[in-house]
């Protein structure tokens, strides 16, 4: 099972992201876009995972996720991994209460090592995927630069499952950790 643990959005906040996602194409950007159900914030990718894996994840998850009060955080903005030059990834940013964002996405990855999940090492940027590929045609981002596309409060991890259907990748929610009061 290919798996990922991560923070999912309310349904206001993913329409927002779709809407976004329009006025980047009224833009002329173009790209491989993410779908609705695929907005997300990923804190830690687990790759492929043995099924006999999972109790022990969903123990990780709640014990982790039990030691933390929710936090707001807000989403805006554009970006592009590596570069806008050269994008791969289209995104926008997550800003707000990232101290507790980072300390969650730090907790949680020293406990998925501990119990021997080999995890990526990279710097830990906070975003969400809003177009693979992207061509961005000389777009002027001067009207979408900073744009606001609101808040909203994080109050549980999810461990997601990732699969390939029909040519798109599918992502089902397995556990939902919900934080401690």
């Amino acid at each position: 099972m290919r798996l990922f643990v991560g923070v999912d959005l309310p349904a206001k906040m993913k329409q927002a992201l779709l809407e976004f996602q329009f006025e980047l194409r009224q833009l002329g950007v173009d790209g491989l876009w993410k779908s609705l159900d695929n907005f997300h914030i990923t804190l830690e990718f687990l790759g492929e995972v043995d099924y006999n894996k999972i109790s022990m994840l969903i123990e990780i998850l709640t014990q982790v996720a039990s030691n933390y009060k929710p936090f707001e955080l807000t989403i805006g903005g554009l970006g592009a991994f590596p570069s806008l030059k050269q994008p791969h990834t289209l995104w926008t940013a997550v800003n707000g209460s990232l101290t507790e964002l980072n300390q969650l996405k730090e907790v949680l990855h020293h406990e998925l090592k501990t119990k021997g999940f080999e995890l990526d090492e990279r710097l830990f940027k906070p975003h969400i995927t809003l177009a693979s590929r992207p061509k961005l045609n000389n777009s002027d981002f001067s009207v979408v630069w900073t744009r606001s596309l609101g808040n909203y409060m994080v109050s549980e991890v999810v461990l997601f499952e990732s699969k390939a259907l029909r040519g798109k990748r599918v992502y089902t929610d397995l556990h939902r950790a919900g934080f401690g009061t």
